[in-house]
C-alpha cells in the first residue's frame, strides 16, 4: 500500500509542479505587462493604458493567490509522499525517525533501563510524529502506568485507527507541515497561560474619534463643502498614524510572546478540523471529540480565528499596510480588540486543544505501530494474571526473532540462569517492552498474552554517577531501596539483571537472596536474572510460588552455539573460559 500511495502522489505531484511552472510564468508575464501599460500612460499621457495596467494588476494578484495555494498543495504531497517513502524505507530496515533522547531519564522506574528512548529504540520504532506535543504524548504514553479499563479504550481507539490508512496520513501529514519545535510549542502554551494588556480607554476613543472625523472630512472634500476639508483629511490620517503608533507597543508585545504563532495555529487547526470531521465508534476517540466542542463553536472555528488574528497582526510590520489601513481606520487597533476578545473567551481551552491533538498524533503512531505489525495480537486485559505465549522482541529482526512463553500467575516470581551472551538480558527486556506496549493500548509480538497494570519497576543498566560520587554499588542499592519502598505502598512487577555486581561474590550472592526473599514477602511479581547458581536454590523455599528458568549452550565443534529458547531448570553450561581461551586471553 505505501508503495501505491508513493506512486500515486509522484503522478499528482508532476501534475501540481506542471501547473506552478505555468502559473509562475504567467505572473512574469502579468507584472511585466502591468509596468509596461503604466509606462505607455505616463509617457503618452492616455488615461485606456491605466485601465489595462489595472486590469493586468488585478490579474496578477489573482495569479498570485492561485500560485500560493498551488504551493501549499505541492508541499502538502511533497510530504505525504515522503511519509510514504520513509514507511518503505522503515519496512526494509532503515529509520531515521527521530529516537526521543531527549526523553531518556536515568531516574524513570523502568523507561531508562528498557532503552524506550534514543538510537534504534522502540520510541523510534513507532514514532510518527510531526510536533513536539505528539512527540511528548508519545513519549509519556510508554511511560505511563494506567488503569485496566483506560488500556481497553485504547485498544479499541487504535484498533479504529489502524486500517484508516486515509485519515491516518492525511493528519500525519497536516502534523509535518505545522513544523513546530518545543519552543514554538511552549511559546503558545505560554502565551496562553498569559494575561493580555488592555489598552487605556482613551486609545479606543481615539480609534474611534479620528476615523469618523476623517470620514466627515473625506465627505465635505467630495462635495467641496470649504477649502479646510483637504487639509482636515490630511490632518486625520496623520492622527490616525501617530496613534496607531503610539499604541503599536502592546501589538508588538503580544506578537513577541510566541514567534511563528500565526502559521503555527493554522496548521493546528487543520488537523482539529480534520478530526472533528472524522466519524469515530470508539469510546476514547469519541471523548477526544467531545473535549473540542465549546459552546456553538468547534475547536477548528476557534483556533482559525485565533489564527487569522495573528497573522493579521504580523501585517503591522508591513509598511504599506500600516500606512495605508492605520491611517484610514487605525486597522490594527480593532483587530488587537478582537484578539482580546478571543482571549477572553477561550483562553483556557487552547492548551487543552493543543494536548488532544498530540494525544491523537500519539494514537496515531501506535496505530501506525499496529497497521505495519498485522500479525501481532491485542493481549487480554486481566485482572490477576500476567502471561505471554511465543512472545517476541519487536526492535529483533523477525528472521532472527525466538519467541518464548512465560506464565507469571501461578508462579509468581522467576529466577533466570543462562551463561554468557546466551540471551538473559535480551528476555527481560523483551517481557519489559512488550509491558510497555500493552500498557499503551498496543498489539505485541506475542501468540497470545494476559496482562494486567502493574507498576514497572527495571534495574538493568546503572552507571556510576561521578558528578555525585556516587558508586555503581551504591546506585544499585538506591534503585533497590526504590523497588522495596513502592512494593511497600502497593503491588508491582520487577525485572532485574545480575544485581550487586559491584560488591564481592559472598555479599552479592547472600544479597541477592536477600532481596529475592524480602520481594517475595511483598508479593511482588517478577524476574531477577543471576549467575549464582546457589541463588537457584531460594526457589526449595517457595516451590509453590517461585520457579527457575535458564538459557542453555552447546559446544559443538570447537563452537557456542546459542538457541535462545527458554528452558525449565538451572542452567548447566558455562561458557566464560571457553571464550576467553577461543579469544587466546587465557
Amino acid at each position: 500500500m505505501y508503495s501505491k500511495i508513493s506512486q500515486e502522489q509522484e503522478v499528482i505531484l508532476k501534475k501540481l509542479l506542471n501547473q506552478k511552472n505555468a502559473i509562475s510564468f504567467a505572473r512574469i508575464v502579468l507584472l511585466a505587462a502591468s509596468v509596461y501599460f503604466l509606462y505607455l500612460m505616463l509617457y503618452r499621457k492616455q488615461e485606456v493604458f491605466g485601465w489595462v495596467a489595472l486590469v493586468f494588476i488585478v490579474l496578477f494578484i489573482l495569479v498570485v493567490t492561485v500560485y500560493l495555494k498551488l504551493q501549499s498543495k505541492v508541499a502538502y504531497h511533497k510530504t505525504l509522499k515522503q511519509i510514504n517513502t520513509n514507511e518503505l524505507a522503515f519496512l526494509s530496515g532503515t529509520y531515521q525517525f527521530t529516537d526521543g533522547l531527549a526523553y531518556q531519564n536515568p531516574q524513570h522506574a523502568f523507561s531508562y533501563d528498557l532503552d524506550l528512548f534514543g538510537s534504534h529504540s522502540i520510541f523510534q520504532f513507532i514514532n510518527r510524529t510531526g510536533t513536539f506535543l505528539g512527540e511528548e504524548a508519545l513519549a509519556e504514553s510508554l511511560q505511563q502506568i494506567p488503569t485496566a479499563d483506560y488500556i481497553l479504550q485504547k485498544q479499541e481507539a487504535i484498533k479504529e485507527l489502524a486500517p484508516n490508512l486515509t485519515f491516518r496520513q492525511h493528519f500525519q501529514t497536516l502534523s509535518h507541515l505545522a513544523d513546530t519545535a518545543k519552543e514554538d510549542d511552549l511559546a503558545i502554551k505560554k502565551w496562553s497561560e498569559s494575561s493580555i494588556q488592555t489598552p487605556p480607554k482613551s486609545n479606543q476613543i481615539l480609534a474611534i474619534a479620528f476615523p469618523v472625523l476623517l470620514f466627515l472630512s473625506v465627505l465635505g472634500w467630495i462635495f467641496n463643502l470649504h477649502a479646510v476639508f483637504p487639509k482636515l483629511v490630511f490632518l486625520f490620517f496623520t492622527l490616525n498614524l501617530i496613534a496607531m503608533g503610539s499604541f503599536s507597543r502592546f501589538i508588538m508585545k503580544e506578537i513577541g510572546k510566541s514567534d511563528k504563532i500565526s502559521n503555527a495555529l493554522m496548521q493546528y487547526s487543520k488537523m482539529l478540523q480534520a478530526f472533528e470531521n472524522q466519524s469515530f465508534q470508539s469510546k476514547h476517540l469519541q471523548l477526544l471529540q467531545n473535549q473540542l466542542k465549546f459552546k456553538q463553536n468547534t475547536a477548528f472555528e476557534i483556533v482559525t480565528q485565533l489564527a487569522n488574528h495573528f497573522e493579521k497582526l504580523n501585517t503591522i510590520a508591513n509598511l504599506f499596510v500600516f500606512i495605508a489601513f492605520n491611517g484610514l481606520f487605525q486597522y490594527h487597533f480593532w483587530v488587537y480588540k478582537k484578539l482580546q476578545n478571543w482571549k477572553n473567551n477561550h483562553q483556557k481551552q487552547l492548551w487543552e486543544y493543543m494536548k488532544i491533538l498530540g494525544e491523537v498524533e500519539a494514537l496515531n503512531s501506535l496505530a501506525n505501530f499496529a497497521y505495519n505489525n498485522s500479525d501481532y495480537q491485542y493481549p487480554n486485559i486481566s485482572s490477576d494474571q500476567i502471561a505471554f505465549e511465543n512472545l517476541g522482541h519487536p526492535l529483533i529482526p523477525k528472521d532472527k526473532r525466538v519467541r518464548n512463553s512465560i506464565d507469571f500467575h501461578k508462579k509468581r516470581f522467576v529466577i533466570l540462569t543462562g551463561s554468557n551472551m546466551s540471551g538473559k538480558s535480551t528476555f527481560l527486556r523483551t517481557i519489559g517492552i512488550n509491558l510497555v506496549l500493552s500498557y499503551c493500548g498496543a498489539p505485541i509480538d506475542a501468540q497470545q498474552a494476559s496482562v494486567y497494570p502493574l507498576p514497572l519497576w527495571v534495574s538493568m543498566r546503572l552507571t556510576d554517577s561521578l558528578s555525585d560520587s556516587e558508586s555503581f554499588f551504591f546506585a544499585e542499592v538506591k534503585r533497590l531501596k526504590q523497588i522495596v519502598t513502592e512494593a511497600e505502598k502497593q503491588p508491582i512487577f520487577v525485572l532485574l539483571d545480575e544485581i550487586l555486581k559491584g560488591t564481592n561474590s559472598n555479599d552479592k550472592q547472600s544479597g541477592t537472596i536477600g532481596v529475592i526473599e524480602k520481594l517475595h514477602q511483598m508479593n511482588v511479581l517478577g524476574m531477577i536474572a543471576t549467575h549464582d547458581l546457589e541463588v537457584c536454590e531460594t526457589t526449595n523455599k517457595y516451590p509453590e510460588t517461585m520457579e527457575n528458568k535458564c538459557f542453555e549452550v552447546e559446544i559443538i565443534a570447537n563452537e557456542l552455539h546459542f538457541d535462545y529458547l527458554l528452558k525449565n531448570g538451572i542452567c548447566q553450561n558455562k561458557n566464560a573460559t571457553f571464550i576467553m581461551k577461543k579469544m587466546e586471553i587465557i
